[in-house]
């Protein structure tokens, strides 16, 4: 068995939805570098999804956070006029697809990061991770999510379909487990805190979503934070001069976005027989506290009630999977007193008003939650769930203020017409 093997740049594993409504697998760099030519992302789970979506847009973030759409060294970075981000983004939407240039250029300097098993930095893993939890191949499956203690039942796997996964699988799957992963494993140094979920579980993750994966890439590359000033220079996980190994690190929030999309929330190492992986370990990883975390773009907020003459703090606002995301419609995108939109949703809004508007205020654009349901203090995973809404992004700007009013009120009416008609019955 070779000790390097499955580049990630190279080999298939990313599902892509092809306009023949077909789905098939590619390399990262084919996602990238022919984004426009698909759909979409179409993995096995929307969670899915947006944990790769996260690793490409911090490919992308990376890349044009230094270079132009040429290739031409011209770095973005805090301090940095704002205009500045804003036309970087309007090249390349103008121009409809990724250059090929600037992204090849820095996946081949960077390309011996991305194996997925590699005797010392193997991708999205550490080796020290070897003494973490064991698990079957069952639990990195998250269709399945199945430990030693708590079988599924009714699966949609069985046989060597459960116990064993391909290497494109894996790599998915790897993605998925360090975002969502539940609060199961046991530390293995003493007087460690706790970390709780994975950072994506912790969040009401919301996207934006185009026509294509080009246009979906776009419009959640956030070159301004807040849609207000650029970010920190870029530092992804691949980029560290050695990885972090060490079990529950607590860091400061994260001032870079390719840092963010690429945070290491567990510390894995996948184990595998023959060409098939069986299992992996596992250990916590890297976190940060929640409050005011406002470097995260992909979230919807919940103000915490302050003290007497304190200041109003902000927590990630988990989705309810019983509720419809249209009755989230105030929280997410009304500017409420004392509220706060996701980054995202603020972001797109910067672009339709921006004084030569890029995006068309008649441009139809569909906002997409998802996320992970947890039993039990996050023990466990109990369900996955996804929701969207679609619609001009006229509504985002000053002008649609009133119509957003107007929805927000039709909101509230169906909430107290339901309320009627269950004390009626």
């Amino acid at each position: 068995m070779k000790e390097v093997e499955f580049n990630l740049l190279d080999e298939p594993w990313v599902r892509v939805l092809c306009p023949d409504c077909t789905v098939r697998e590619v390399s990262l760099t084919d996602a990238l570098l022919h984004a426009h030519e698909y759909n979409g992302l179409a993995g096995e789970l929307p969670t899915q999804d947006v944990a790769v979506l996260r690793l490409l847009l911090a490919v992308l973030h990376t890349v044009f956070s230094r270079v132009d759409a040429q290739g031409e060294n011209a770095p973005i970075s805090a301090g940095a006029e704002p205009d500045m981000a804003l036309d970087r983004w309007e090249s390349l939407w103008r121009l409809k697809h990724f250059p090929v240039q600037p992204i090849t250029s820095y996946l081949e300097k960077w390309h011996e990061r991305f194996w997925l098993f590699h005797p010392e930095r193997p991708f999205w893993q550490v080796p020290q991770a070897k003494i973490g939890t064991a698990y079957s191949a069952a639990k990195l499956n998250g269709e399945i999510s199945e430990s030693g203690n708590k079988l599924r039942m009714f699966t949609a796997y069985s046989g060597t379909g459960k116990s064993e996964l391909s290497y494109a699988q894996a790599a998915r799957w790897l993605l998925y487990v360090n975002g969502f992963d539940d609060t199961s494993a046991k530390p293995k140094g003493k007087g460690l805190p706790s970390t709780g979920a994975g950072w994506l579980g912790k969040l009401g993750l919301i996207l934006a979503q185009g026509n294509t994966l080009f246009e979906t890439l776009m419009l959640n590359l956030v070159m301004l934070k807040d849609g207000e000033q650029p970010w920190q220079p870029p530092l992804p996980c691949w980029e560290l001069p050695e990885a972090r190994s060490a079990e529950r690190t607590e860091i400061p929030q994260p001032d870079d976005l390719a840092a963010l999309l690429t945070l290491q929330s567990r510390r894995l190492l996948l184990h595998r027989e023959g060409e098939k992986v069986t299992g992996h370990t596992l250990l916590g990883g890297d976190f940060f506290e929640r409050e005011n975390a406002f470097c995260e773009q992909m979230t919807v907020w919940r103000a915490v009630p302050a003290p007497k003459n304190g200041p109003v703090t902000y927590l990630p606002k988990r989705h309810d999977p019983a509720k419809q995301f249209w009755r989230e419609f105030p929280s997410v995108f009304l500017q409420e007193s004392g509220g706060r939109r996701p980054g995202v949703v603020r972001w797109v809004e910067e672009l339709t008003r921006s004084n030569d508007a890029i995006l068309d205020r008649k441009t139809l654009i569909r906002f997409q939650i998802t996320g992970v349901g947890y039993g039990d203090k996050d023990f466990f995973v109990t369900d996955t769930f996804s929701d969207s809404l679609t619609f001009h992004t006229a509504l985002l700007d000053e002008l649609g203020r009133r119509w957003r009013q107007k929805i927000t009120d039709e909101i509230d009416r169906c909430g107290k017409l339901a309320q009627a008609v269950g004390k009626l019955a």
